[in-house]
């Protein structure tokens, strides 16, 4: 009997994790982590979207919350007016699966905040699982930019705020340098040479994808 003990847990494994979906996974949330939703908001909007209706709740600061997308291991919520957050099941070798959270913060300048749980909430630190694309990362030269062009556009950025997306059908982080307060003119020369910087899930780690 005791040979068959670890294929049964292996079994037992991939069952839970086959079973385990994401609007389990934000039902059960602790408050917490989002701050304004209760659980009964969570439920609610659950509801809704499941039942092809609008799924928005008056969230604790009497605002409004809408869930915007919800897959088997995806969600998109518009949280405020001004913050959209990204929610991803990721399988994993040493535990049924982690959840990573992206914050995105529209205003002044749009910014995301990236998190990776374990399947009881606790924060991962940063360095265990990704290590973040540094600011030459973004800039790319091209046919109709050279190499003293991209460096007088990149001494035109003072503050640099960079966005981070998930995605509903893969396991990728897309990070995006966003041109900054430039005039419009600039931030189109930009565009031109600025590229995403792309993560795949590789079970532990984010690793980034060479192009």
């Amino acid at each position: 009997m005791k040979r068959f003990l670890p294929l049964i847990i292996t079994l037992a494994l991939g069952q839970a994790l086959q079973a385990q979906k994401m609007r389990d996974v934000f039902a059960a949330m602790p408050d917490s982590v989002l701050g304004i939703m209760t659980k009964n908001n969570r439920l609610d909007c659950i509801d809704f979207i499941e039942n092809t209706m609008a799924a928005k709740v008056h969230n604790r600061f009497d605002g409004d919350t809408e869930l915007k997308a919800l897959t088997v291991d995806y969600l998109e919520l518009q949280l405020t007016k001004n913050c959209r957050v990204e929610m991803k099941l990721l399988p994993s070798e040493d535990t049924l699966y982690y959840i990573c959270v992206a914050r995105t913060y529209s205003g002044p300048m749009a910014e995301t905040k990236v998190a990776l749980y374990t399947p009881d909430w606790e924060t991962l630190p940063e360095e265990k699982w990704m290590s973040r694309p540094v600011y030459a990362d973004f800039w790319e030269t091209n046919d109709s930019v050279d190499k003293e062009e991209v460096a007088r556009l990149q001494h035109l950025q003072d503050m640099r705020f960079v966005t981070a997306s998930l995605q509903p059908d893969d396991m990728r982080l897309t990070f995006v340098l966003q041109p900054g307060e430039v005039d419009k003119d600039e931030a189109e020369r930009m565009k031109k040479v600025l590229r995403p910087v792309v993560y795949g899930w590789q079970g532990k780690r984010f690793v980034r994808v060479e192009d």
